[in-house]
Formats: C-alpha cells, structure tokens, sequence
C-alpha cells in the first residue's frame, strides 16, 4: 500500500474540482480517495478530519494508524464537528491510539450529546449506566438513552426496551418493552431484533420470531453472534435452536480457531447415529487443529484412528 506513489493534490485542485468530481473520486480507488480526504483535512475541513480518522483507524487506502486516528478526531472535535466529538470520546473509550480515559470520553460524548448527537447520547447513557468516567446514575442514563430514542436511534431504542423489560428502575412494562423493540428491530440494530424476536416467540408468533432472529444474526458483530449461539442452542424451542445452530456455523466460518472447535465438538456430539455429522465434525476439528487450537490437535489423532 504504502509503495505506490501519492498523487500531488493542491490548492488549486481542492478550489477547482467539482462537487461531482470530488464524490466520483471519494467513491473510487481507496489510496487515491483517501489523498483527497487528507488534502481537504489539511486544509481544515472537519467532515474530512473525521473521515481521514476512520481511514486510519481501518486502514482504509492506508496503513492503519490508530495513534494518527485520534489526531484527526481531535483536530474535528476541537473545530466543533459533533462527530468528531464522538469519535474522540470513543477513542478514549476504548483505547484507540493512546490510554483508556473514561473521564475524557465522558466529556466529549457529553459535549456532542448536549448539542443534539444522537450518538453522543447513547454513548454518554452508556458511561452513566456503567458509571465509567462519571457517577452511575442509571435514571440520568435512562434520559439521555430515550432523547436518542426519540431521535430515531437504533441501539438506543433497544436499550430503553431493556429499562422496561428488566425494570431496571422499578417500573416493568412488558409491552413498552416490546414496541420499542420493534422499533429498534426496524431502525436495523441487531440486539433490538433478536429480543425483538425473543419477545415474538414468547407471544407464539414464530414466524415472524424466525424472520427477526435470522436477521439478527445476519447483522450481529461476532461477540453477539457467539452469544446468540451459547443462548439459542439452550432454546426449548427448536425453530431458535435451529439459529442457534446456524450461528454457531457462521462463528466457526468467520471466527478463530476456538470457533471451529466448538463447532466440531457441536457436531461429534450431535453425530451418534449420524454419518453426516460425524463426518463434518472431524472436518472443523482438522481446521481448528490446523489454527493451533491444542485441545483439537490432541483429539484429531483419536478422531482419525475411528474413522
């Protein structure tokens, strides 16, 4: 990446491209596009401070850089862009380029959330919650997470579902719980469809809880995806035990090797009387060995003196 020559981009070029221009080649080869970005942040403009940010932070037509990452969320930030407060706020959150700073986060998230972000709510409920940075207050919490609800946002309608269902400030209300998990479930966050599905198959409505779970696990990062897997393959249902199977399947395709042996061991264990099973389970527990996994080294060889 880094021995292709960058293309000289000047003061001319940024006054004189087109705003159809400039979005064709936004939109084209990552390392070309990722120059006009840094061009247009060196010049000052915060919407590209954020995104030259986030290039760094994914190595996006760059090698990543999380330390240069939470430069240019600070240069945004300190300009005043509201996304680049919340950017700032999660690079101290979670350690993106520098040390953890709760308190830090706490400030910028809390800046963004009083000019109106969405995210800078959720994120600040977040810390309120958890009392990460600030002092736990889960009933301020509960304000800042429903004024983003009220905006739109996704994962916080999700959470103001979790205040009712759990009555995690003493009020329980199963059906608040419930319409605001079909909302989140809508606005597209994962965890507001699968409870959303949860909630569907309580109501016996397992169609449509089939329909919400498998879309949950379509868009759940793979720290959700494990936890769908350990919840639904204890799920007396056997629709969702079905999905629990099928997320155990895509953590062993796109995960580690601990994946792949839990897959294996999934499948030997389902495989008494089933060649099929069997078969495949001696498949992922090669693959998990292969990854370095000791246990499944150790059981490969028993496995194949079997077979």
């Amino acid at each position: 990446m880094s021995s292709r020559s960058a293309p000289f981009i000047t003061p001319e070029h940024l006054n004189n491209i087109s705003a159809e221009e400039l979005k064709r080649r936004l939109a084209g080869d990552p390392f070309e596009a990722v120059q006009w970005i840094k061009a247009l942040a060196e010049r000052g403009e915060a919407e590209a401070q954020v995104l030259l940010g986030q290039a760094y932070l994914d190595g996006y037509g760059l090698e990543p850089d999380p330390r240069q990452a939470r430069i240019w969320f600070r240069k945004a930030a300190e300009a005043g862009h509201l996304l680049g407060m919340n950017m700032l706020g999660r690079a101290y959150d979670q350690g993106w380029g520098g040390p953890v700073d709760h308190a830090c986060a706490a400030y910028w998230f809390r800046t963004a959330a009083n000019q109106g972000l969405d995210w800078g709510m959720y994120n600040y409920g977040h810390l309120l919650l958890h009392g990460l940075g600030v002092e736990k207050n889960e009933r301020e919490a509960f304000d800042w997470y429903n004024k983003a609800a009220e905006l739109g946002h996704a994962k916080s309608l999700g959470v103001v579902g979790r205040f009712f269902e759990e009555g995690w400030l003493g009020e329980r209300d199963q059906e608040k719980a419930f319409d605001y998990y079909r909302r989140s479930a809508e606005a597209g966050d994962f965890r507001g469809q699968y409870n959303y599905a949860l909630m569907l198959s309580e109501r016996g409505q397992m169609e449509g809880a089939l329909q919400w779970m498998r879309e949950a696990l379509g868009n759940a990062h793979m720290a959700f995806t494990r936890t769908m897997a350990a919840n639904l393959l204890k799920h007396p249902h056997p629709v969702l035990y079905q999905v629990g199977m099928e997320a155990l399947h895509k953590c062993a395709l796109r995960g580690n090797a601990h994946d792949a042996y839990a897959y294996a061991k999934f499948l030997l264990a389902q495989g008494a009387g089933n060649i099929a099973n069997l078969s495949l389970g001696r498949w992922w527990l090669r693959c998990a060995a292969r990854q370095g996994h000791t246990q499944a080294q150790q059981e490969v060889d028993f496995h194949i003196s079997l077979s």
